[in-house]
């Protein structure tokens, strides 16, 4: 790593001692494109005296390799600038949206070029990446998992500092549940599946697909043409066609992309689909059409997609269609700052004390999986109690002080990967009222 081992052990005897007590304000930063970069700035009162790293005229620079741009993106990066960034004294360089390999690529040369210590990559998570970070100095930590990447399930990227990604089976369960509850008996209603990146190898959208998919074969014993993984990854619309004749289309795709919503709603205005289904956050995007094709056929449409708590989430679940039901019926929430949070520890932890750590690697040494749990809401009545979860404006986050400071060497040094996993696993719903209340 960049930091030498003198320094790690100086910074990480310090900090353990006291951290930033309060979570001031940061100045504004600007998003470093694929092309370019620059990073974010902490500005305002002088550190406190346990800000350790501040009073040695030490910051870690992480880069942010972003894909998307929507609530989970925009609160993951308030929290970063608002939050983690003056409490832990770190600086920031995010990324526009990252189109392809190639931008991840460039803005990683950038971050390079620009001092940076590690990369937090939310777009590519490939060998390529982890190779640039290794040969620069960086720590390297990715959103996914070790299926789509398998290259990286490996002791020689000694750089890489693990990954995070959701519990794909409990997200599975959540759709599986739903869609048992709200389908009909015969599957007559039709099922638009949104994969959205997909077919691009984004892992999390790729589980949730199956999930759905796998969930329709269970509920109505179907046998699909083609295999489960070959509809997932298919990058053109496709009819999954089965042994019971349901109507089941996969549209992939990015809803950040200008022709993604005209074919989507080209496809829900045939009102052959009362059952919209998507991997990714798409509900904003396709709110007014789904309203529309609603009203001009008389039918309800149910929808249920991935999100993100903030205002886009509270308006669809406020806001009623022609039924007199929420404009969205089941959305899985991520919850971002706990997401963040154990990407940043983890990452720290890796700048501290090396990749080679306890609280990086498992016992067999090699890379970890830590993954995080989604919440299922159904309903306004619930979502009115999440009110206070990663709100950005009164700065209330769900991974708080204490939250970080118990997944981070320089306050539990004798901290795990275990450890840091069961922490991450052990949220829900009620766990979260709970913490939230405390």
């Amino acid at each position: 790593m960049k930091k030498t081992n003198a320094l790690k052990s100086a910074v990480a005897l310090l900090l353990a001692g006291s951290m930033l007590a309060a979570c001031g304000s940061t100045g504004s930063s600007s998003a470093a494109g694929s092309g370019s970069s620059s990073a974010a700035t902490s500005e305002g009162s002088e550190p406190a005296a346990g800000d350790a790293a501040a009073a040695n005229g030490d910051k870690y620079v992480i880069g942010i390799a972003e894909a998307q741009a929507n609530d989970e993106v925009t609160i993951r990066r308030a929290y970063l600038e608002n939050f983690i960034a003056p409490t832990y004294n770190v600086e920031f360089i995010f990324s526009e949206v990252l189109k392809d390999d190639a931008a991840t690529k460039t803005f990683i040369e950038n971050c390079i070029n620009s001092g940076a210590d590690a990369i937090i990559d939310m777009k590519s998570a490939n060998g390529t990446m982890a190779q640039l970070c290794q040969d620069a100095g960086l720590v390297y930590t990715f959103n996914g998992n070790y299926v789509s990447s398998p290259e990286l399930n490996s002791t020689d990227y000694t750089s890489l500092s693990g990954c995070i990604g959701a519990n794909n089976e409990h997200v599975g369960s959540l759709f599986g549940d739903w869609l048992e509850e709200n389908a009909s008996e015969d599957g007559s209603e039709g099922f638009l599946i949104s994969t959205s990146l997909a077919s691009q190898g984004n892992t999390q959208h790729i589980e949730i697909a199956k999930a759905l998919l796998e969930g329709l074969q269970e509920k109505y014993g179907l046998t699909f043409t083609k295999s489960i993984d070959e509809l997932v990854a298919s990058a053109e619309t496709t009819n999954a066609e089965n042994d019971k004749g349901i109507l089941v289309t996969i549209y992939p795709g990015s809803p950040n992309k200008d022709t993604w919503l005209p074919g989507i709603s080209t496809l829900l205005q045939s009102g052959k689909y009362q059952m919209f289904m998507s991997s990714g956050q798409t509900y904003n995007q396709t709110a007014t059409v789904v309203d529309e094709v609603e009203k001009a056929f008389g039918m309800d449409i149910k929808v249920a997609s991935i999100g993100a708590l903030g205002t886009t989430l509270t308006t669809a679940f406020n806001t009623q269609d022609p039924n007199g039901n929420p404009s969205v019926d089941l959305v899985a929430v991520k919850t971002v700052s706990c997401m963040t949070a154990c990407m940043f520890a983890t990452t720290y932890n890796a700048l501290v004390e090396g990749t080679e750590s306890p609280a990086v690697r498992g016992e067999d040494n090699m890379p970890v999986y830590f993954t995080f749990n989604f919440i299922g809401i159904t309903s306004p009545d619930q979502l009115a109690e999440t009110t206070e979860w990663d709100n950005m404006e009164t700065g209330s986050w769900i991974a708080d002080k204490d939250f970080v400071d118990s997944m981070l060497v320089t306050v539990n040094p004798d901290i795990t990967s275990a450890d840091v996993n069961e922490i991450m696993q052990s949220l829900s719903f009620d766990k979260i009222v709970e913490m939230m209340a405390a």
